[in-house]
């Protein structure tokens, strides 16, 4: 059944300036600064100050309600446990600091396997042994969806990459189609799905022809053509269309798992070599770079080394914004001391731009129009600022996605976003 069919909006997606240039490949930092937070969730460390690791060996795990482990990036020591850095989620949080060896030590770990062999459950405890998320924003643990007992009809591959700037995923598909090709017949097996859809807007011509190129003998895996709105890239959207229903909690509910392009690649490293998520591409861009690109990085990496490596700051943008992730769901950054994490996919300094803001909301009711989730924005943030927690509720801030569409289509300017984020905070935390 579909609830209500999400329409979305047109945005101009400003990627041209990152796909110029070849993914740079930098992975030799000094120092890595491993994360001990995940989804808010903290994480366990287990080495200590002066032990010397190896690339891949588990360093942390991630507890809560679905455990994962952290591995070191790099070979080397140990040389704190504590020292902060600034974290997508725009606070900072303690991390793991491995000074590099740059010897590449791999972990015993680290090896081939038969994957003909593979049994579904096999594959599943790989891809959680090795520590694999959401790379699409989400950082939720891959193996979780595939544990379904629910019958699962489609594997969907999320390639819409819909949030304006961000293009890590198109230059992954143009220069590793078929490792994303491998790992999602991975995912076949690990959900027992009998086909695949590489979902897709229709505008990406180039990508689309290399898809369809290296899917000519795939029976059972073809393109799925999206329009080209915000969000496509929305899990519900996206379900939406390939399965023509909708559901409550999980995709499984349709018959249908999701990923995105980078995790299903990570997936066929994880299960060809047991290789570990240590490593990712993240787009650095806006007009605040010289040279806008994406660049292949490891986990842990500050990106002050990175900046250095692609020229730096264009210094006639004297006003800019530092964000982390999407210019729509990210989150803006004070200072630029902020290390990748698994689940950051971009970067990007743009010029900071004036809003003049009218507090007076219009009465237009285009926040409640666009809203993917029926949501009435406005009357949230009012809500909020009345402290009517009983209400608050009713409205069902919860539900919000944070995709950023009510402040973007606001004539009035007013930051209902943030409005309503704060609003599942209060809701959170009177529970």
């Amino acid at each position: 059944m579909i609830f209500r069919k999400i329409k979305g909006v047109h945005i101009p997606g400003r990627k041209e300036m990152s796909i110029t240039n070849e993914i740079l490949t930098f992975t030799n930092p000094e120092h890595v600064y491993v994360p001990l937070v995940e989804q808010g969730v903290p994480a366990t460390c287990l080495v200590k100050v002066g032990d010397k690791v190896k690339l891949g060996q588990v360093i942390a795990e991630k507890g809560g309600r679905f455990p994962i482990p952290m591995h070191a990036p790099v070979s080397g020591e140990v040389v704190s446990i504590n020292q902060k850095m600034w974290h997508a989620s725009g606070r900072m949080v303690e991390t793991v600091v491995i000074k590099n060896d740059f010897q590449e030590t791999k972990h015993e770990s680290i090896k081939p396997n038969n994957t003909d062999a593979l049994t579904r459950e096999q594959i599943i405890e790989i891809v959680k042994n090795c520590g694999i998320v959401g790379l699409g924003g989400s950082c939720f643990p891959t193996y979780v969806k595939y544990q379904t007992t629910l019958p699962i009809d489609v594997v969907i591959i999320n390639a819409a990459e819909c949030e304006p700037y961000i293009t890590a995923d198109y230059m992954l598909i143009k220069t590793r189609v078929n490792e994303l090709i491998g790992g999602i017949k991975f995912i076949m097996r690990a959900t027992n799905a009998p086909k695949a859809v590489i979902a897709i807007k229709k505008t990406k011509e180039e990508l689309i022809e290399i898809l369809n190129n290296h899917l000519a003998n795939e029976e059972n895996i073809s393109v799925f053509l999206l329009p080209d709105v915000y969000p496509a890239g929305w899990e519900k959207y996206i379900v939406q269309k390939v399965c023509k229903k909708t559901y409550r909690g999980l995709p499984s509910e349709a018959g249908a798992v999701v990923n995105n392009v980078g995790t299903a690649i990570a997936i066929y490293h994880a299960v060809t070599n047991n290789m570990p998520l240590i490593e990712k591409v993240v787009t650095f861009t806006g007009d605040g770079f010289n040279n806008p690109q994406n660049v292949y990085v490891k986990i842990g990496t500050d990106i002050r080394e990175v900046l250095a490596k692609i020229g730096g700051y264009n210094n006639e943008v004297t006003e800019a914004n530092l964000i982390a992730g999407g210019p729509m769901t990210g989150k803006a950054v004070a200072f630029d001391s902020l290390v990748v994490h698994r689940s950051l996919g971009s970067v990007i300094v743009q010029s900071r731009k004036i809003r003049l803001v009218n507090p007076e909301c219009m009465g237009c009711g285009k926040c409640c129009d666009i809203c993917p989730v029926r949501l009435s924005p406005i009357l949230i943030k009012r809500t909020l600022e009345d402290k009517d927690y009983e209400l608050l509720a009713d409205f069902k801030a919860n539900n919000c996605m944070e995709c950023g569409l009510c402040s973007y289509v606001c004539p009035s300017r007013i930051e209902l976003t943030d409005a309503v984020v704060r609003a599942k905070t209060a809701l959170a935390t009177r529970k």
